[in-house]
C-alpha cells in the first residue's frame, strides 16, 4: 500500500476524470442542445488567478453558455449584483471561493431549484454550506485525512504518532482524522485551541510526544504569525511537519499534500453534467474529495531534520524543492 499509493492515486485520478466526463456524453447531442440555451452562472469571490484558471477549464469542459460574475471580495462592491446575476436565469451556479459559496447559499435559500456547486473553499465545513439547503454540492479543498496520512507514511515509514492542533471550526475534520488514524494503526495526539495566540504553547506541549505534526487549514491555527513561527520550530525540534497548501513547502515545511488544481474545473464540469443532463440531485452528490493529488517535498528541510527519503519515494513527488 505504501509503495504504490500515490502512483495508483494519480492513475486512478486520470481514469476517473475521463469516466466522469464521459458520463456527460451519454445523453448525446439532442439533450445537450436542449440544455445549451440555459446559462451556467459562475460566481467568483474575487479576482484570484487560480479562480480564473478554473473558469477557463470548466467553460471548456462543460460546452454550455457561461456567465461570470465577481464579488470582488465584498457584496457592497456592486449592490445590484444579485439582480444582474439572476437576470440571466442561471440553470446552475458554480461558486469559487468561500465568499462566493456562502453568497450562493444565501441567494438560493428560497430558490433551491437552482443547483449550486462550490470549489476552492478551505475548511468548507465551518461555513455550514449544506445546512438547510438541499441544492448544494461541491469539492473539498483538502485531501481527506486518511489519504494525507497514507502519503505521510510513505515519506516517514516509522511514523506512529501524529500531532494535531484544531479549533472548534475544524472539529469535523478532527473526528475524521482520529478515525482515519485508528484505521491505519496510527495515534493522533490532538489538542484543541480557541485562540490563535494559544498555538505556540500548545505546539510545544505536543512536540516532544509526536513523530510528526499535521497543520490544518483552520483560520485559528493557520495564521501568518503561527506559520512563520512553525517553520523555525519544526527545524528546531527536527519534526516532520506537513501542510495542505503548496506555499507551505516553499516556505520550509518538508511536505505538503494538496489537491491538483488543474483537475478541479473538469471535476466540477462532470458534476454539472450529471445534474443537468442526468437529473442527479446535489444532495445525492454531497461534497466530493478532489480526484487529483499533488505532493510537494522540500529536500533541504528534509536534510535539516535528518529525514531520509528514498529515491523511489522522492520520484513519486509532484514537485521537489531543493
Amino acid at each position: 500500500m505504501r509503495g504504490g499509493f500515490p502512483m495508483l492515486n494519480n492513475s486512478m485520478h486520470k481514469r476517473l476524470i475521463l469516466l466522469f466526463l464521459a458520463v456527460g456524453l451519454w445523453v448525446g447531442a439532442p439533450a445537450l442542445a436542449a440544455a445549451s440555451g440555459c446559462p451556467i452562472a459562475i460566481l467568483l469571490s474575487d479576482s484570484e488567478t487560480a479562480y480564473g484558471q478554473q473558469v477557463s477549464i470548466f467553460s471548456e469542459e462543460i460546452g454550455m453558455p457561461v456567465h461570470v460574475f465577481n464579488l470582488h471580495g465584498d457584496l457592497a462592491h456592486d449592490p445590484g449584483l444579485k439582480e444582474k446575476f439572476f437576470a440571466v436565469r442561471p440553470v446552475l451556479i458554480f461558486a469559487l471561493g468561500a465568499k462566493a459559496a456562502y453568497v450562493a447559499k444565501l441567494w438560493t435559500q428560497d430558490r433551491q431549484d437552482i443547483p449550486v456547486l462550490f470549489a476552492m473553499v478551505l475548511n468548507w465545513q465551518r461555513y455550514k454550506l449544506l445546512d438547510d439547503n438541499t441544492n448544494i454540492a461541491g469539492i473539498s479543498a483538502e485531501i481527506s485525512p486518511g489519504a494525507q496520512f497514507v502519503n505521510m507514511t510513505l515519506f516517514f515509514p516509522t511514523m506512529r504518532r501524529i500531532g494535531l492542533l484544531y479549533s472548534p471550526l475544524s472539529e469535523t475534520i478532527f473526528f475524521q482524522a482520529r478515525e482515519a488514524a485508528a484505521l491505519l494503526g496510527l495515534e493522533l495526539v490532538a489538542e484543541r485551541i480557541d485562540r490563535a495566540g494559544d498555538f505556540q504553547l500548545a505546539f510545544k506541549r505536543l512536540a516532544g510526544r509526536v513523530d510528526a505534526f499535521w497543520l490544518l487549514n483552520d483560520p485559528v491555527v493557520y495564521t501568518l504569525e503561527n506559520v512563520d513561527w512553525l517553520e523555525d520550530r519544526c527545524l528546531k525540534e527536527k519534526l516532520f511537519c506537513v501542510g495542505q497548501t503548496q506555499n507551505l513547502a516553499r516556505m520550509g515545511l518538508v511536505l505538503t499534500v494538496n489537491p491538483d488544481l488543474t483537475q478541479i474545473g473538469g471535476q466540477v464540469a462532470a458534476m454539472a453534467r450529471n445534474i443537468l443532463l442526468h437529473g442527479q440531485k446535489p444532495r445525492e452528490i454531497g461534497v466530493m474529495e478532489p480526484i487529483g493529488t499533488q505532493l510537494l517535498v522540500n529536500t533541504k528541510t528534509a536534510e535539516r531534520i535528518e529525514l531520509l527519503i528514498s529515491p523511489e519515494v522522492l520520484d513519486m513527488a509532484t514537485s521537489v524543492i531543493h
